[in-house]
């Protein structure tokens, strides 16, 4: 059993060198695809990861001009929770906006600033129903147009760049990630194909010798998944250089990317597994019918 493992798997290197000339381009296109692939399906998380943050982005930051009584923070609250659309209200004391920043950014900024220059705040959030650009400008409108506030800040050009792309951000990534497996299926079709018709004889012999379907097919289907393995795996580990370089480059970023490493190892064993199956359906295929045609 073990003399006939050893036979299959070194049958399968020496298609890897026989066929070389039909096995390097269909291995260079496989990484190539494997690379779009894979990069195609990071785009994707970190839109995923964007959309999971979009909700925080409906909320309004209402600055007071300066310290106010505590009884009057809770008359504000009230008011501020009686605004249509609103869903909550949080007074942020100054302190609390200035050590806040000072974890998000450090203290350098603020080396030269004397005091704190950060005044006193109400973060206002929209409710569920209202996560829109129309409701967030409304709420922001109509706090402003209290009087209570010196400024009455909201990422509105944000939102509505998200909500205008949302639809493509999420359909093309799919779309092309889809279009992508369909075509290293037929890449590794095509590839299994060639290096079978170069192997006819082989296959032929194997099969009047008394080789089981499965005994023909083992080669194969090994050769076909170190093809998979071999290019998604390359493709994997350049784009993880160049998510490292874009990440150090771009930090903001960093949060969008985190996780994503296991959608490249998803990758690479879906790859691999589609080049041993279809491999596998390649030569079962061819097999099926060599057989009907001795029987007609």
């Amino acid at each position: 059993m073990f003399g006939q493992l050893g036979y299959l798997i070194a049958e399968s290197f020496r298609g890897w060198k026989q066929q070389r000339t039909v096995i390097l381009p269909s291995l260079i296109t496989i990484f190539l695809c494997s690379l779009l692939l894979a990069s195609s399906l990071v785009a994707f998380w970190g839109v995923v990861r964007l959309l999971q943050t979009e909700k925080s982005l409906y909320s309004v930051e209402a600055f007071l001009p300066g310290e106010i009584p505590a009884d009057s923070v809770q008359v504000v609250k009230r008011e501020l929770e009686r605004t249509k659309h609103v869903g909550s209200v949080e007074f942020v004391s100054a302190d609390s906006a200035m050590a806040d920043f000072r974890r998000h950014f450090g203290g350098e900024m603020l080396e030269l600033v004397e005091g704190n220059p950060i005044p006193p705040f109400f973060r206002i959030k929209l409710d569920d129903e209202s996560a829109n650009p129309v409701d967030l400008i409304d709420v922001r409108n109509t706090v402003m147009r209290s009087g209570m506030f010196d400024e009455v800040q909201a990422p509105v050009e944000w939102v509505e760049k998200i909500s205008a792309w949302k639809f493509r951000l999420v359909f093309w990534p799919v779309c092309l990630s889809v279009l992508l497996l369909v075509t290293l299926s037929l890449i590794i079709c095509n590839s299994v194909r060639l290096s079978l018709l170069n192997r006819k004889l082989l296959v032929e012999n194997m099969k009047y010798a008394g080789g089981s379907y499965g005994f023909i097919e083992f080669p194969f289907v090994l050769e076909g998944f170190m093809q998979g393995l071999v290019g998604s795996g390359l493709a994997a580990l350049l784009l993880v250089v160049l998510m490292d370089s874009v990440e150090e480059a771009l930090p903001m970023l960093q949060s969008y990317l985190a996780g994503s490493g296991f959608l490249l190892v998803l990758v690479v064993l879906m790859v691999s597994i589609l080049s041993a199956y279809f491999s596998f359906r390649t030569v079962r295929s061819f097999l099926l019918a060599a057989r009907n045609e001795q029987v007609r």
